[in-house]
């Protein structure tokens, strides 16, 4: 075979192969992408008031929603409530603490009382009905020694760790119900 008739043969292969290597490429890094994206862990729960300790009957309901950061630094959350007892909240949090047991308050998602020190001040929460979002970070944990949760970027590891382990809990307290009105057992989808 001459070489310009080689070249006539390969040359449209070549750029064949080439275009279908960079298309690869490109596959590839969308599915990265994609990867990437369903790393991130969410977490969901429902309000109610037969999960608080102890049980109340309300009519007050809730939802609370999160995406735990795929590397781990940050959970951006949403949480609605509706149908409140007929006082205002007080406050919303994320707790350390199992199914049917108190425990210590690590995250505030909202508060409408005095702010907690040392924190990041938390947004205000609105009368019902209402949605809050805003982001947690190692910056806004509280730090709960009784129940072996420090502050900072090792107690929001521990928190993430109780998240996974269905150890955590988020919940609305209000004027009526100030120990809480609404709680919701939070585990990974």
């Amino acid at each position: 075979m001459r070489h310009s008739t080689f070249l006539r043969y390969v040359e449209p292969r070549l750029s064949s192969v080439t275009q279908r290597a960079a298309l690869a490429a490109v596959a590839l890094a969308c599915g990265a992408a994609v990867c990437a994206a369903a790393a991130e862990e969410t977490v969901t729960t429902r309000l109610v008031g037969y999960q608080e300790t102890p049980t109340i009957n309300s009519a007050a309901s809730g939802q609370f929603k999160a995406s735990i950061h795929d590397d781990g630094t940050a959970i951006d959350y949403e949480l609605t409530y509706k149908d409140l007892s007929s006082s205002p909240p007080l406050q919303a949090h994320i707790h350390f603490g199992r199914p049917g047991l108190a425990g210590g308050v690590v995250l505030f998602l909202c508060t409408n009382l005095a702010p907690p020190t040392g924190v990041p001040t938390p947004p205000a929460c609105p009368a019902a009905p209402a949605t809050v979002t805003g982001t947690l970070t190692a910056a806004n944990v509280l730090a709960v020694s009784a129940q072996g949760i420090d502050a900072g970027a090792a107690g929001f590891a521990e928190m993430l760790k109780a998240i996974r382990s269905d150890a955590a809990y988020a919940n609305v307290h209000t004027t009526l119900h100030p120990s809480g009105e609404i709680r919701g057992r939070l585990s990974l989808d």
